[in-house]
């Protein structure tokens, strides 16, 4: 279970910025509140396209942080809306390539 938000949009002048997925957020927001912290955490993620620019950065909150569904904000929106090739998380102080 998870859900994304676009926090910032590098490229569109800001007009993407509070995107959020998937569909059914607002039911997934709610699952994801009733569950105690520490089942959950909150990644953020930037997409950037095949020169390594950045288009996009957000949030993800996850009940399985090691899944695939780390790929659902390029999946669902940055591939699709604009053509980003890749998505990175923030781990350990650096951003690292899913």
């Amino acid at each position: 279970m998870h859900i994304w938000r676009i926090t910032e949009d590098e490229i569109c002048g800001g007009d993407d910025t509070g995107v959020k997925g998937p569909r059914g957020y607002d039911e997934i927001k709610k699952r994801l509140d009733a569950l105690p912290e520490d089942k959950k955490e909150t990644i953020r993620f930037r997409m950037l396209d095949d020169d390594g620019e950045i288009y996009y950065l957000g949030t993800m909150t996850t009940d399985d942080p090691g899944g695939e569904c780390l790929l659902a904000p390029l999946d669902d929106f940055g591939m699709p809306n604009a053509g980003c090739t890749s998505i990175q998380i923030h781990k350990s102080g650096k951003w690292v390539t899913v």
